[in-house]
């Protein structure tokens, strides 16, 4: 019975979020300053705009207060918008404890004058049984007076909103109490979502804006439409997405900006705010009689997901709270006020950027949208000093102080502020952003100029400056060691001596030889020409360090130009203790909300992994390379020594064997591959496979003549006779004998007696398609369950 019903509460709970939240800001939605419940203040700023409420005065509301019989009186007289009518009711006495001198007689004898129908009644006593009497939006007690001033019950309150909706006492079924009937309706329709009280319960003045809140959405008797758009003369617009709201401080006025459909809607407002939970969510937009803004009710079959990035971004997906998630290509991306597509814009995301995610009743991801946290700001500050527990930025809030604080992509607060910490702040959001990312080395150059650098030059790379950050640059000269101080999305905020600030910047050497080295680092940098950055640079390493620190994590800097210094790292924090997976604790210690997971096999590329591909409990501290902690203490880094099995290739051994030596000159080596759906690039090898036996390969990145080295390999352990039902399909794993193992993401499935290979977008819908050729299977896995295994080939007959 509601318009495109919602649930009471929405704002507060049921925006699903998932590790990596961006805040909900409260009280920001509303004028009244004193509203912590974001819902509640969202409720309370709708009837401000109705002009049914205006607070107790100031700016505040006081939720927690009780409201009188009279008050209520006044609030119902208002949300039927016949104010107008209220002083010619003051002359007149109707109760006897509502005399001339009381504040509230014109709004008490109106209301008792007007029936369910929104007409006056006439000049009958509201205290008579029956006739009209029982169509009267109130009542008095039954001895002639009314007791203004006592707390109105939510009985009371129920029942004077159902007669505003059309009903009358004739459709109202009979209860052991003579509210019940009008309890049971509320329900029914919608008009009590989200409060749940005894009929004789007072009712605060929050609960009583969430109840007339709910009373413009809720169906008047017998019609279609809700309460604001079919007495109020409002209207509703479905599948509107909130992109924006700004305020002007030349005009003092509030905008709004829509997008529905393809059309970017702008419509007057004179809400002071709104809550950063609307911003990028799609829903019912509703306005009042003159067509101004009055909030937007998100729709219930979407699910929206606030995130920030904290891992690796392609073209069909992003990483977020260790979480991999699919994006298509051609999904809509709502960027400054206008639609784009993932295609256009995935390039330009990096670690911290944060977005709204709105997945459809279906559970397609239907659109993105980026804050304007994630969109440039020039307005940046450096904390220059030791804050010693104080906020080093308020000059960037304006004055705001429902404000939440977001480090390196994590909640965070005033406590852990650190000098030289770079921020800027999204005031839609009401959101501070604070990055502690920094890179030491050598300055190589400026443009224009070193006095008023745009760009400046570091190990080769080119990063753009900000207007702020000329100061601390002028300082410096070409040649000069320093340290550069970022934002998230990679513009120079600031400088300072080398000796002042280290860099934050590790990396993975990806080549070293012939005295040049490439290193990505962990975390992701943008250079001015918005590409990911790769240190490449000449070392004085000899031939035999440098294939050495080939796959290892190290420090990055330089101490001149063209040149790099790499330092490798040891576990930077001491491990002892297992990881337990499950909990995510790390001897101990917590996790970092975006934790971000690494893991290489030996001397191989270090690839990022998500926490669905640790299928093993606990992973001990023998496997752990690398563990670094974030400002908080927790763990924000860890690099695992081949605990997944993922990194391997694996398939059918196609080995080939050295020629034989020319006389005392050996021409060539043994290789290896493997082969599935394709074949994979050959491996220098040292050890002799058979001919299609089944295995996995991992590359190391150490050459010979210019070819890649076999890292690790693994032979797989076969069993025979695994039967289809022993396949758990809602948790992918398979019975095994006493074990039971997971089934890789990965695993290639075939047909020995047709020769054929199961075919599907992933290694879940090709073991699908096997199960379901035949009764038993023949299946290969490379370790225990325990210690990381899972099913990795499958072979039907």
């Amino acid at each position: 019975m509601k318009c495109k019903r919602i649930l009471a509460g929405l704002l507060a709970a049921a925006l699903l979020m998932s590790l990596m939240l961006l805040p909900v800001s409260a009280a920001g939605s509303s004028a009244f300053t004193d509203i912590q419940d974001p819902d509640v203040a969202e409720a309370a700023e709708i009837l401000r705009l109705l002009d049914v409420v205006d607070g107790t005065g100031g700016s505040y509301f006081r939720p927690s207060g009780t409201l009188s019989r009279a008050e209520f009186c006044k609030m119902a007289v208002c949300i039927m918008g016949k104010r107008d009518l209220e002083p010619a009711q003051r002359g007149r006495t109707i109760f006897t404890d509502v005399g001339p001198g009381h504040w509230a007689r014109g709004y008490v004898n109106l209301a008792s004058s007007l029936t369910t129908s929104g007409e006056l009644a006439g000049a009958a006593s509201s205290n008579e049984e029956g006739g009209s009497a029982g169509d009267r939006l109130i009542l008095g007690v039954g001895d002639g007076s009314f007791e203004p001033n006592r707390a109105i019950t939510f009985g009371e309150a129920v029942a004077i909103l159902i007669r505003i909706l059309g009903y009358s006492s004739a459709d109202i079924a009979p209860g052991a109490a003579w509210y019940d009937g009008y309890l049971s309706l509320a329900k029914e329709s919608g008009l009590s979502d989200g409060l749940n009280l005894a009929g004789n319960a007072t009712i605060t003045r929050g609960q009583t804006a969430q109840l007339f809140r709910n009373l413009l959405f809720t169906n008047s008797k017998g019609t279609e439409e809700c309460y604001l758009v079919g007495k109020l003369g409002g209207s509703l617009t479905e599948d509107v997405t909130l992109l924006a709201m700004e305020h002007s401080s030349t005009t003092g006025t509030n905008s709004v900006t829509l997008a529905s459909g393809s059309d970017i809607l702008s419509p007057r407002t004179g809400r002071t705010g709104i809550s950063s939970d609307l911003l990028g969510v799609r829903g019912q937009m509703a306005q009042d009689k003159d067509g101004k803004f009055l909030t937007l009710r998100p729709n219930s079959d979407d699910l929206i997901r606030r995130v920030s990035i904290s891992g690796t971004v392609d073209a069909n997906y992003i990483t977020a709270g260790g979480e991999k998630i699919t994006v298509l290509p051609e999904t809509v991306v709502w960027k400054n006020g206008e639609a784009t597509t993932f295609e256009k814009e995935w390039s330009y995301l990096y670690t911290g950027t944060p977005m709204v995610l709105c997945y459809g009743p279906t559970g397609k991801l239907d659109y993105i949208y980026l804050s304007s946290a994630s969109q440039a700001s020039d307005e940046v500050m450096v904390a220059r000093s030791d804050p010693n527990g104080s906020n080093p930025f308020t000059a960037l809030l304006h004055g705001a102080a429902d404000y939440k604080i977001y480090k390196n992509g994590v909640p965070a607060t005033v406590s852990d502020l650190r000098r030289y910490d770079v921020a800027y702040y999204d005031s839609a959001a009401k959101i501070l952003y604070v990055s502690d990312q920094r890179l030491t080395g050598r300055y190589e150059n400026a443009y224009p100029n070193p006095t008023a650098p745009s760009k400046v030059t570091m190990l080769s790379q080119e990063f753009t400056v900000l207007a702020g950050a000329a100061g601390d640059l002028a300082a410096f000269r070409p040649g000069d060691n320093m340290t550069l101080l970022f934002t998230s999305d990679g513009r120079v905020a600031g400088a300072v001596d080398a000796s002042e600030a280290k860099s934050t910047t590790v990396g993975v050497v990806q080549k070293c030889e012939n005295g040049t080295a490439e290193v990505s680092p962990l975390v992701d940098m943008v250079n001015a020409a918005g590409e990911k950055v790769v240190f490449r640079g000449q070392t004085t390493l000899s031939d035999t360090a440098s294939a050495e620190m080939v796959g290892q994590l190290v420090t990055v800097s330089s101490n001149s130009a063209g040149k790099l210094t790499l330092t490798k790292l040891t576990k930077g924090e001491t491990v002892e203790g297992s990881l337990d997976v499950e909990n995510r604790m790390l001897d101990g210690v917590a996790l970092s909300p975006n934790v971000r997971l690494f893991e290489r096999v030996g001397r191989g590329p270090t690839a990022e992994i998500q926490f669905d591909q640790l299928t093993r409990s606990t992973v001990p501290a023998s496997k752990i390379l690398y563990a670094a902690k974030d400002y908080s203490g927790k763990y924000s880094v860890l690099v695992f020594d081949d605990v997944t099995g993922d990194q391997y290739e694996y398939g059918f051994a196609q080995y080939r064997p050295a020629d034989p030596p020319t006389g005392e000159v050996q021409t060539n080596n043994p290789h290896v591959a493997v082969r599935n759906v394709t074949t994979s690039s050959e491996l220098v090898c040292g050890t002799q496979f058979r001919k299609n036996e089944l295995i996995g390969i991992a590359s190391s990145l150490e050459t010979l003549n210019g070819e890649y080295k076999l890292g690790r390999y693994v032979r797989l352990t076969k069993a025979d006779g695994v039967i289809r039902s022993d396949y758990d399909p809602d948790n992918h794993t398979l019975r095994v004998g006493e074990e039971t193992f997971p089934i890789s993401k990965e695993v290639w499935c075939y047909n020995e007696t047709t020769g054929h290979w199961f075919e599907g977008e992933d290694g879940y819908t090709r073991f699908e398609l096997a199960r379901a050729y035949a009764q038993e299977m023949t299946v290969y896995y490379d370790n225990s369950p325990q210690n990381g295994g899972k099913i990795r080939f499958v072979v039907v007959k």
